[in-house]
């Protein structure tokens, strides 16, 4: 009997302002075609977050992917938009941390919060066995979701759930209290440990002895996708922008789930 394949799952890390890098990434993966339409038919596409600033055009990679997801969802596949923690600071009035002029952000966050709140953009994803948010659930936070959430050891997909209903109320209240906003001492902050905007990656992989699952992250830049070596942590922002200088790499979990580093030729 054959094996059933599985739809295939292709995820792309920090885009920062990049449209065309992003664009060029997105084709390369059969994703979308030149006129920019897309031709994933049933795929899955994860942008890990962090669409804005550093780079000219991210209103223009949101538009893009608006129009991908309605496309996308009419062919059977699906468009997952994970919010990074430079959209977090905006929703949170932080616009220190952004380039754009603030009539722009401001019409930014309204779109935000309405796309949040619709179901559009989210906190947390899960498939493949794995856990795909913006920069990790490390063990510090691990414990916190798992008591709320009352089970000894919930499933990724409750994990993911928990984590987007808490992101919600925050959304909904503006009130962004919980642990999932931490900001790492590492990073700037004053938390011991960081949430999932804000997490550095080498404090995620030195402790993750307690997450009993795999993650998907972006958030740090590496310049190349990286693979823990335990292989329960593949990082994704590669830096794309042409400001950094990065490689262009994004991560496919192929027809059998397995996931590969794809490079992109320039």
């Amino acid at each position: 009997m054959a094996k059933n394949k599985l739809r295939k799952v292709y995820v792309i890390g920090d885009a920062h302002g990049d449209y065309y890098s992003f664009s060029a990434v997105l084709i390369s993966a059969g994703l979308m075609d030149p006129e920019l339409n897309w031709c994933g038919g049933k795929a899955t596409l994860v942008q890990i977050g962090d669409i804005l600033d550093r780079g000219d055009s991210p209103l223009e990679i949101d538009r893009l992917l608006d129009v991908l997801a309605l496309q996308a969802k009419k062919a059977g596949g699906r468009v997952v938009r994970l919010v990074g923690n430079h959209e977090l600071e905006i929703l949170r009035k932080n616009y220190f941390i952004t380039s754009l002029p603030y009539f722009q952000i401001e019409a930014f966050r309204k779109k935000l919060i309405r796309g949040i709140l619709s179901g559009a953009w989210q906190a947390a994803y899960a498939a493949r066995n794995y856990l795909f948010t913006h920069a990790g659930v490390c063990d510090g936070l691990y414990p916190v979701l798992k008591e709320e959430i009352g089970l000894k050891k919930p499933s990724l997909s409750k994990i993911a759930d928990h984590i987007n209903d808490v992101f919600y109320d925050a959304v909904k209240n503006d009130s962004y209290n919980h642990e999932i906003f931490n900001v790492s001492r590492l990073r700037g902050g004053k938390d011991r440990y960081g949430g999932i905007f804000w997490e550095d990656l080498s404090s995620l992989i030195s402790e993750h002895s307690y997450m009993p699952y795999k993650q998907v992250v972006g958030h740090t830049r590496t310049g190349r996708i990286v693979r823990s070596e335990d292989g329960k942590i593949l990082a994704v922002d590669v830096g794309m922008e042409k400001v950094f200088a990065g490689k262009f790499e994004y991560l496919e979990f192929n027809a059998e789930g397995q996931p590969e580093a794809v490079g992109v030729e320039e």
